[in-house]
């Protein structure tokens, strides 16, 4: 009988401690709570992504851990339910901070080309530091880069260039710090055209021009007509005094500017870098046109579109990896260096 209440006893504490362990499971952290657990695993995946592109930096082509984090960018940037989240905007704060510590640095060799948000990307050689479509960039009204980083970029950059007048390359209040700071900006005509501090350069021939920076330092630089649809698009061939060569291709689109674009090389210096967006018309057609040494390319993940508008890296890399060029694909707050 002892032996019986002994293990009754037994019994009924081990029927008490399963319940118990029920119990506490039934209470963890993320259990019944699907949003909490997305939002704790959106930072870790964010945060993985940027330590994965900032140890395995941009390279002609990529390895395969690249495309991996690109590709999960995509996957995440492709959900809605983070945008203007706190892990996104913990992951463009991050990208941001690491280009403007790298953008500290001079450079002593070759051109570094920068990457910020969208098609904006920032040409720095030894003389010249040279800005194209910076912007703020916008998810239903909220910025995506602070102002405070963008005031950052606006103090070490020498140069503004626009190429055509859509908020995602064309940001009034970025165009108000350069010209609050002294520094030139030139864009189409119809780029805030009230404004007589900025440089209004279109033409339907190519304009040749010779920019003088506040430092002294020259930029010899050739503008084509381009279009977007029928959206004056100026194409900006930039020219340091180092003897490097940019070209910004904004958002060129259009069927019948690229039978004269096709040959363009005769007619400017071979470019170190064409940043061309990834949708272009005729993409293979236009980078032959240009010849450029290297194409980095520009405008995936616009945060403002749909998700079906949101260009993807995968998308980009299956369109370049039918290209002969050598041509890289970064991310925001990414660097290349053209030697």
């Amino acid at each position: 009988m002892k032996n019986i209440l002994i293990i009754f006893c037994l019994l009924s504490m081990g029927i008490q401690a399963v319940a118990q362990d029920k119990k506490k499971a039934t209470n963890g952290e993320f259990w019944g709570k699907s949003e909490a657990y997305l939002h704790k695993q959106a930072f870790q995946i964010f945060g993985l992504i940027d330590e994965a592109l900032t140890e395995n930096p941009p390279t002609v082509g990529a390895p395969m851990v690249r495309k991996l984090a690109l590709f999960n960018l995509d996957a995440m940037l492709h959900e809605t339910k983070y945008d203007n989240t706190e892990p996104f905007n913990n992951f463009v704060d991050s990208r941001m901070q690491k280009l403007i510590t790298e953008l500290n640095k001079p450079v002593k060799k070759g051109m570094k080309i920068y990457k910020v948000y969208n098609d904006g990307f920032i040409a720095q050689t030894k003389s010249a530091t040279i800005a194209f479509d910076i912007v703020r960039g916008a998810i239903q009204g909220k910025p995506i880069v602070s102002e405070a980083f963008i005031k950052q970029m606006v103090d070490r950059c020498d140069i503004l260039f626009i190429t055509h007048n859509h908020g995602d390359h064309a940001d009034r209040a970025v165009i108000e710090m350069f010209i609050q700071a002294g520094k030139p900006v030139i864009a189409p005509t119809n780029v805030w055209k009230d404004n007589a501090a900025i440089q209004h350069l279109r033409s339907d021939k190519i304009i040749d021009k010779e920019i003088v920076l506040k430092n002294g330092k020259e930029l010899q630089v050739k503008i084509l007509p381009g279009h977007q649809s029928e959206l004056m698009n100026n194409i900006y061939v930039v020219t340091t005094e180092d003897k490097k060569t940019v070209v910004q291709t904004g958002d060129q689109y259009h069927k019948e500017d690229i039978n004269w674009l096709m040959n363009i090389h005769q007619e400017i210096p071979r470019p170190d870098a064409l940043l061309v967006n990834c949708w272009t018309n005729r993409m293979n057609d236009l980078i032959e046109g240009f010849a450029p040494k290297f194409v980095i390319t520009g405008h995936e993940n616009e945060m403002g579109h749909t998700i079906d508008h949101r260009e993807a890296f995968w998308l980009t890399f299956q369109k370049m990896e039918e290209i002969e060029r050598d041509y890289v694909v970064m991310g925001w707050g990414e660097w290349f260096i053209c030697k």
